[in-house]
């Protein structure tokens, strides 16, 4: 067991405490004694006061599809991202990608509450939306299968601009099986911070940071 530990990768690893952390929180959703207290810390309501359910939403998880489809994404795009930026950057990138997530569907949520019901939201779709877009912005000529036509692959360039369109037309036509504007956002999370965040987030950070540190 140890052996295998230590061999994983530096991306494995991080995706590995990840996808503990989700598989915790959602065994916990499965004990009927703790459902108040998952209910409350572990799922967003639009209109709370408990904002920090905006992050602690993010590694919950109440289905067992939802779980599974969400760690499958995670595991599947963690990794070239990870690769691509880094241990801290990609934490920054995935946590920031769900946070944004839950923020703006939530006050789309409030802003719409008279023709749509306030409804609790919960799960790391957001943050793994926002993976997947910036799959797409890393290496656009990589290829998945979407949901719906699982034996074509489709070129990420190509893929994501469907996907999204999909969730375009869910807020549209007001389906409510999937949080729409969370995915919406994580994806545009994840290629906001593609295009322009190492240049004007990270690097001005962790420039900061050193100055602070040799100051000292």
């Amino acid at each position: 067991m140890g052996e295998k530990l230590t061999s994983l990768t530096e991306a494995e690893k991080t995706l590995a405490g990840l996808i503990g952390i989700n598989t915790l929180v959602f065994a916990c959703w499965q004990i009927p004694r703790l459902a108040p207290f998952m209910s409350k810390w572990f799922m967003h309501l639009p209109g709370g006061r408990r904002n920090i359910t905006l992050l602690t939403s993010c590694f919950s998880h109440q289905e067992f599809f939802h779980f599974t489809f969400n760690m499958v994404g995670l595991w599947s795009f963690g990794q070239f991202v990870h690769d691509y930026v880094g241990r801290e950057q990609f934490l920054a990138m995935y946590l920031s990608s769900g946070i944004m997530a839950n923020v703006v569907s939530h006050n789309m949520s409030l802003f719409l509450r008279n023709s749509r019901p306030l409804l609790p939201g919960l799960g790391a779709s957001g943050a793994v939306y926002g993976l997947l877009a910036a799959t797409a912005v890393i290496q656009p000529s990589a290829s998945i299968s979407l949901i719906f036509l699982p034996m074509v692959p489709i070129q990420l360039s190509a893929a994501l601009p469907v996907i999204m369109g999909f969730d375009i037309a869910g807020i549209l036509l007001k389906w409510r099986r999937f949080d729409h504007f969370a995915h919406l956002a994580g994806a545009s999370a994840g290629i906001g911070y593609m295009v322009f965040g190492q240049q004007y987030i990270w690097g001005p950070l962790v420039k900061k940071v050193h100055e602070l540190r040799n100051s000292k």
